[in-house]
C-alpha cells in the first residue's frame, strides 16, 4: 500500500512538493488571537455553526446560548442529513432563531463564522432596502 507521500510524489514533480510545503509552513507566521466576547447585560448571545463532511455531505448543526455572565443557558446539536456547508450554516442559524422565538428572547446577539451566509444576508438586506424602479408606459 502506498503512503500519501508516495502517492503525491508519483503525481507531482518534486519541485512543486517543496514549494507547496514552504507555502503551507509560512501561511500563518504568527498566532491569530480569537476571543469570545460577552454580550451586554440583558442580552443573550447565540454562537452557531454548521458543518458538512465528505462526499456524502453528512451535515450537522449546533449552537450555544449564553447570558452576559457567559453562563450557559441552552444548547442544541443535531444531524441534518445531507447538505453542503452553506446550507448547514443556514440550518444552524434557523434552528437558533426558532429557539429564540420559542423562549421569547428579544435582545439576542448572533455570532457565526460563515462569510458566505453573511454575504447572502447582506445582499438580501440591500435588495430590500433599495427602492424599486417603476416602469412607465
Amino acid at each position: 500500500m502506498l503512503s500519501i507521500t508516495n502517492i503525491l510524489r508519483c503525481q507531482r514533480p518534486i519541485t512543486k512538493q517543496i514549494s507547496v510545503r514552504i507555502l503551507i509552513r509560512n501561511w500563518h507566521k504568527e498566532a491569530i488571537p480569537v476571543v469570545w466576547e460577552k454580550p451586554e447585560k440583558g442580552w443573550t448571545k447565540l454562537n452557531f455553526d454548521g458543518s458538512s463532511k465528505g462526499k456524502a455531505n453528512k451535515a450537522s448543526i449546533g449552537g450555544v446560548f449564553r447570558n452576559h455572565k457567559a453562563e450557559f443557558i441552552l444548547g442544541y446539536a443535531e444531524s441534518i442529513g445531507r447538505a453542503n456547508s452553506t446550507i448547514a450554516e443556514l440550518a444552524a442559524l434557523r434552528r437558533g432563531l426558532e429557539l429564540v422565538l420559542e423562549n421569547g428572547w428579544n435582545d439576542v446577539w448572533l455570532e457565526g463564522d460563515a462569510k458566505t451566509l453573511i454575504d447572502i444576508i447582506a445582499k438580501r438586506r440591500q435588495a430590500l432596502e433599495t427602492p424599486r424602479l417603476k416602469k412607465h408606459r
